[in-house]
């Protein structure tokens, strides 16, 4: 597993402006802004279930995590899991800290999205 800036394949999901997460769009569309958002959690949820976090489990923020995705799963539909590859037990405490540190990140974007949907609603 690889959580490098190098290999775009291997970047986590983030919320782009592509994603129409802005405010005037959810107001009209929110399914592409749900979809990305649904991708980045399911993301993060599967880094909390690999080997990266197996000496250190979150159990905790895997429950939230699946809360999380339950509901946005109402609203967008289920997908699979996708494993995430093993990685060398030496990098577990960097990949740990910068799985948590991008997820904390993505955390932010994604409470200002449903901020706005909530005051727009």
């Amino acid at each position: 597993m690889q959580l490098s800036e190098e290999d775009p394949q291997n970047w986590p999901p983030r919320i782009r402006c592509s994603d129409a997460c802005d405010p005037p769009t959810l107001d009209t569309n929110n399914t592409r802004c749900l979809h990305r958002i649904h991708q980045a959690l399911q993301h993060y949820r599967d880094l909390l279930g690999s080997d990266i976090f197996r000496d250190q489990p979150q159990p905790r923020l895997e429950t939230t995590m699946d809360q999380l995705l339950e509901l946005v799963q109402q609203k967008h539909g289920h997908h699979p899991r996708h494993p995430v590859a093993p990685s060398d037990h030496w990098s577990h405490q960097l990949l740990r800290h910068l799985a948590l540190k991008r997820l904390r990140s993505f955390a932010a974007v994604m409470s200002r999205v449903f901020t706005h949907s909530a005051t727009a609603s």
